[in-house]
């Protein structure tokens, strides 16, 4: 067979065109070419492409039949093709290197799988998404719950009634705990008996509570008031004449789940309730009330810890560690909606009666 002919047959010795010099340029400037793929590929063995490692080239493990039963019984046995990867797979679930390093006798091979292999990692990187990190269910759980509240170590174990009640006014002093303190004009704590066997929690002072430094003053003060009193006249009609003594302004308690009037009257924050809340909770543990009626949406989600909407609680009692609770309207929305007078009477006639079942005052069985 005949052989292609040389490049050079053409070329004579003493050709002026060939000269040393040029010889000797082609000869470094191949030379570098080849240090700097030997150096290239050294880099790839050691350090990968972009700082990751090459694949590992591991040895075959010799197949070591054994008798196989149940679900591994479908596994691929050592020789057999192993199944494809579903295309559901995340792309960050690890997969097998396929790619395989060139012979090193062969510059080119070594150059071109460079290129191959810099492809592929510089696609991969793109494309893959970034993982999310796991959260234990526990956290999930944490981040979902509504805030308990601040604890205030300086409250527990109070006496109950009037000392109470006082040291806890002491410990909230001019409390600067949330950002309601920056707007409030007065501090407002609570009112009422010591000792009483009902107590009304509100939202949030008023403007007119904000003014004053007492709880539920102003329309709505005067419309609770006037409940109060019509639940005491009840009482005495039913026959309950020890309960109608009780159900007065001056013998039962009122105060609300903040002490400083929210801006514009709004709902108050949770970051608020969760600084406010431990002072009602332990207005509510040194009053030992025997029913708690919550006014409003804001009230009866803190004290049940349900957040349902209030039209759904009303008019069945819940319970705040073991105290029976009645949600029901605002005087306020009373204020605004007449025709809702008449379920929260319907409410305040159950409390009535809890009241006297509690206190023994039950007679035959009167009807409300």
């Amino acid at each position: 067979m005949a052989l292609p002919p040389s490049p050079t047959a053409g070329v004579r010795d003493d050709d002026p065109a060939m000269s040393a010099q040029p010889i000797d340029d082609l000869s470094a400037e191949l030379f570098q070419i080849t240090a700097a793929l030997r150096a290239r590929l050294d880099w790839m063995r050691h350090g990968g492409v972009d700082g990751c490692p090459v694949p590992v080239q591991r040895p075959a493990r010799s197949a070591q039949p054994q008798a196989r039963s149940g679900p591994v019984a479908d596994l691929p046995r050592s020789g057999a093709k192993a199944p494809q990867r579903p295309a559901s797979v995340h792309p960050n679930a690890p997969v097998e290197p396929t790619w395989s390093a060139p012979s090193p006798d062969d510059p080119a091979a070594l150059a071109r799988a460079a290129v191959e292999q810099t492809s592929r990692m510089a696609a991969r990187s793109q494309t893959a998404a970034p993982r999310s990190p796991v959260r234990s269910e526990a956290a999930s759980t944490a981040t979902t719950e509504s805030p308990s509240g601040i604890v205030y170590p300086e409250l527990a174990s109070l006496p109950s009634g009037a000392d109470g009640l006082r040291i806890i006014r002491e410990v909230i002093g001019d409390c600067r705990r949330c950002n309601l303190c920056h707007g409030r004009n007065q501090l407002v704590f609570g009112e009422g008996h010591p000792e009483p066997w009902l107590a009304f929690i509100g939202e949030g002072p008023g403007a007119d509570e904000d003014r004053t430094g007492l709880p539920f003053v102003g329309a709505a003060g005067d419309l609770l008031s006037k409940m109060i009193k019509a639940m005491g006249e009840h009482a005495h009609k039913l026959g309950f004449a020890e309960l109608g003594t009780r159900l007065s302004r001056e013998q039962v308690y009122i105060a609300n789940v903040v002490k400083c009037r929210p801006p514009g009257n709004r709902t108050p924050e949770a970051d608020e309730i969760a600084a406010c809340g431990g002072f009602v909770r332990a207005q509510l543990a040194v009053l030992r009330p025997r029913v708690i009626v919550a006014l409003g949406r804001t009230p009866t989600q803190f004290l049940l810890q349900n957040a349902a909407p209030l039209g759904r609680l009303r008019g069945q009692f819940g319970s705040w560690q073991g105290v029976p609770v009645m949600p029901t309207y605002h005087p306020a929305y009373l204020l605004r909606t007449p025709s809702a007078k008449g379920q929260v009477w319907d409410d305040l006639k159950l409390v009535i009666l809890k009241l006297a079942e509690l206190a023994n005052l039950m007679p035959s069985g009167p009807s409300a």
